[in-house]
């Protein structure tokens, strides 16, 4: 069923790393004509236009050290290049693939892609992260729309620049259980991203987040932004994390002539696999003998409770859950030690009060 949503990557463009042993290319089962059985297949690649072959191009020729993932190009998918179609065509191709629990990392063009991914998760409380200079809550958004629709639990917006952003639009979304993290504390500290994308189900990373002196072919080029090596650190630690099952890349026009910009997708893929290889897959979960469960007890009345993994190390936060206007089982969130420690000391974590006034 899967093949019907494609057209194959070219043999010619294939061709060059189909024998090299230890390379993308040569190691990928790559759809040219033979669509490759899917059934043990755990990442995708999904091309959305012509931004992919040229990507592909690059990517073939990196290497493929992933021991614990199977990885595939299924190729480009079939739409009239009309953003509706497009949308319908992915929103269908979303579903096929999670029901086949395959992961897609998706080659986008310049499209929004905010009603394919609405209309394809099963999901009723949706995690969603976005890296962008731009806070996206607007009506054509998915933040906008999975709030809508009562299907939204928490949001992030990665990169932001005040500048670019108004107040409305800033106080808008701090009326949900959200994170806002700048530009300048994202490039001082790209681990701290790690806790804020932990239990995210999608990732959208919009390429005019880098600086244009690092990648010229963005839809809207910015002397600021991050730099290359920190987009890459960023798709890291979003492949590392335990729920994403989506990733899109998107807000580019890549050219034959934008050798060095081709480069940046592929490195940002390779990445993101890198990641996807070495999750901890450490849900967090109460009655495990891998946690360790701390209870605190605010000074203002509020009990709280966080887990700590004892094989990564990481810790977690309970935080309340409201779900039309009835109490839903509470919901566990990536948090920093820092947060335990302030909670400790009977004050109440930032993390924790967002979640419950937005509740």
């Amino acid at each position: 069923m899967l093949e019907a949503f494609f057209t194959p990557v070219s043999k010619a463009l294939h061709k060059t790393y189909a024998k090299s042993a230890g390379t993308m290319g040569g190691e990928l089962k790559v759809n040219t004509g033979k669509f490759p059985d899917y059934s043990g297949i755990d990442v995708a690649i999904v091309g959305m236009g012509a931004n992919a072959d040229k990507v592909r191009k690059v990517l073939y020729s990196y290497s493929y050290n992933f021991n614990g993932i199977t990885v595939a190009d299924f190729g480009n998918l079939n739409h009239d290049g009309s953003s509706k179609n497009a949308n319908a065509g992915l929103r269908e191709c979303l579903i096929a693939l999670k029901a086949e629990n395959i992961i897609p990392i998706i080659i986008g063009e310049n499209d929004n892609y905010s009603d394919a991914l609405l209309k394809s998760l099963p999901y009723s409380d949706i995690d969603y992260a976005l890296v962008s200079p731009e806070i996206a809550y607007n009506p054509d958004d998915i933040v906008w729309k999975l709030k809508q629709k009562n299907k939204l639990f928490h949001c992030s917006f990665i990169g932001i620049q005040n500048f670019l952003n108004t107040h409305a639009s800033i106080q808008m979304v701090s009326e949900l259980f959200s994170e806002q993290i700048r530009l300048g504390e994202l490039r001082t500290n790209i681990p701290g991203v790690e806790p804020v994308l932990r239990q995210a189900d999608i990732f959208e990373f919009s390429l005019n987040s880098i600086k244009h002196a690092d990648f010229g072919s963005s839809s809207k080029p910015m002397p600021s932004g991050l730099l290359n090596q920190e987009a890459c650190g960023v798709c890291r630690y979003a492949g590392v994390s335990n729920k994403i099952g989506v990733f899109i890349f998107n807000h580019f026009t890549l050219s034959d002539t934008s050798l060095t910009d081709n480069m940046q997708i592929a490195q940002m893929i390779w990445y993101i696999l890198d990641g996807i290889d070495n999750r901890f897959n450490d849900h967090p979960q109460l009655n495990n003998r891998n946690f360790t469960v701390y209870k605190c007890h605010a000074n203002s009345g509020e009990d709280m409770l966080f887990l700590y993994s004892e094989l990564t190390g990481r810790w977690w936060m309970q935080v309340p859950s409201v779900s039309k206007k009835k109490k839903t089982a509470p919901k566990f969130v990536g948090c920093r030690e820092s947060d335990y420690e302030i909670a400790k000391q009977g004050e109440v974590p930032e993390l924790w009060f967002r979640a419950a006034l937005a509740n």
